[in-house]
């Protein structure tokens, strides 16, 4: 690895320069160091680290289904807002399915009239007054969440919520 660039995409990734060895060098870039000391700062070099996010990860499942078990027990109708597929990792891990969630909502179009992997949740084709029929709405594309609730102000403004699992599950109406 000799260079490591620092990306916005999906609330913060990283993007690595690789290379095969061989008699070439390539200078090492300054990043790399500073990366590697920001990663020893958080502990990532340490097993009990991971122990810690485990528990974290854990709870946040259990605070999560919490939530969409009382949203249902009321009567209330859960869609979800963006068919991506860290959406699908999150709501497969916490075994949420169709029972839940009655549809995604997605602009893609490759993914409409589709259904998430695992879940069997239906994907529609993203339309505004789709949200007027749900009570609360599950944040899917949760790295967009600024711009979504700019989008559907309307909805928020006659009572409408998100659900949300950043940084932690809870019930939202403003950004």
């Amino acid at each position: 690895m000799f260079d490591i660039e620092k990306l916005e995409t999906h609330g913060g990734s990283l993007r690595y320069y690789i290379k095969r060895v061989s008699n070439k060098k390539f200078k090492k870039s300054l990043k790399v160091k500073k990366q590697l000391q920001e990663e020893l700062k958080f502990k990532l070099d340490k097993f009990s680290t991971f122990v810690k996010f485990s528990k974290k990860v854990k709870k946040s499942k259990k605070a999560l289904r919490k939530i969409f078990s009382g949203v249902k027990k009321r009567g209330k109708k859960i869609i979800a807002y963006g068919a991506t597929a860290k959406a699908s990792t999150v709501l497969n891990y916490c075994d949420v399915k169709e029972e839940t969630i009655e549809y995604f909502l997605d602009t893609t179009p490759e993914k409409v009239n589709k259904f998430m992997p695992g879940t069997h949740i239906f994907i529609k084709s993203y339309d505004k007054k789709s949200l007027n029929y749900a009570d609360y709405v599950f944040l899917g594309a949760w790295n967009f969440k600024r711009e979504i609730f700019k989008k559907e102000k309307n909805f928020l403004k006659k009572g409408g919520k998100f659900i949300t699992h950043i940084s932690k599950p809870h019930i939202t109406t403003k950004f």
